[in-house]
């Protein structure tokens, strides 16, 4: 397995040479847009917060992502992309001495799809992703299976009318910190042309457009990711798991049909922490929640 990664493992690498380097399939199953190839650049950061309550250890995330789709197929029934993300956490746990660096990658390549017919719709998704520190995708004969990941989900959409729609399905991934396969239940309303209500778990969002291209959103998600991280020696490997819930809002500029500017304010609470310190410790913590922004820019071609 070790031998079969170093070539993508070496590109990838010096890819994030030149993009600030897992990032979930889509989650919007109401939206009524048209498929479209795109690249999206994201930077933001979440705020410092108390690591536990018996401390006072701080604890602050800084992320950057790169995102990029390709719609290989765009027939009428059937619409097929394939993607490739590129995520970079800064984890600062001040003086708390971790096996790891607190940098962070997460590389990933999913290929969504979605079946189109007067009634229903289904999505599905396959996700391959590498979630390692830093020194490893600076030395990729040190990723194996520990450090490859595959997600996948199918949720499938009912109509009703044009205004109502039902949706079920599942979805495996990390984005509740470790590997979880969970269920996707809820209702898509559309009460005019202005509004979309995804009323589902985990994923919520309430959207209302206006005039000039502006548009908001409120928004509920799961916000989570595992790293197999190695230690400065690259000697000795663990785990490192994040877990939050996010809760906020967004507010998008669609400056023309082919550009986007984006603005989110997000804050994130029943947080917890898995690692390792450098003395082979396990530490279980949860942090107080937190309360960042991101800025989003998109290019639709």
């Amino acid at each position: 397995m070790k031998c079969s990664c170093q070539i993508l493992t070496l590109i990838l690498a010096i890819l994030s040479i030149f993009v600030s380097p897992s990032l979930p399939a889509s989650t919007n199953y109401c939206a009524k847009s048209l498929a479209h190839h795109f690249i999206r650049a994201k930077i933001g950061i979440l705020g410092q917060a108390r690591l536990d309550a018996t401390t006072t250890a701080q604890v602050e995330f800084n992320t950057s992502e790169f995102n990029s789709g390709w719609v290989f197929n765009r027939a009428r029934q059937h619409t097929r992309s394939i993607g490739f993300n590129l995520q970079y956490t800064i984890v600062n746990l001040g003086s708390i001495d971790t096996m790891t660096n607190g940098h962070m990658h997460t590389l990933d390549f999913p290929l969504e799809g979605r079946l189109d017919n007067t009634e229903s719709i289904l999505f599905y998704n396959v996700t391959p992703t590498i979630s390692v520190s830093s020194n490893a995708l600076k030395n990729p004969e040190l990723i194996d299976s520990d450090g490859l990941r595959l997600s996948a989900g199918m949720v499938y959409k009912k109509n009703l009318s044009a205004q109502r729609a039902w949706l079920f399905g599942f979805r495996s991934d990390y984005r509740f910190g470790s590997s979880k396969t969970y269920p996707v239940i809820g209702v898509c309303l559309h009460p005019d042309r202005d509004w979309s209500l995804q009323l589902a778990l985990p994923d919520f969002s309430i959207l209302k457009r206006f005039s000039r291209g502006l548009s908001l959103a409120l928004f509920a998600k799961p916000a989570g990711n595992q790293w197999h991280v190695f230690s400065k020696d690259m000697t000795r490997n663990s785990n490192f798991i994040y877990s939050a819930i996010a809760i906020g809002l967004s507010v998008q500029w669609n400056i023309s049909t082919s550009l986007n500017a984006g603005l989110s304010i997000e804050n994130q609470s029943n947080r917890r922490f898995n690692y390792v310190l450098n003395d082979n410790t396990s530490v279980e913590v949860k942090a107080e929640p937190s309360t960042g922004m991101m800025l989003t820019g998109e290019v639709l071609f």
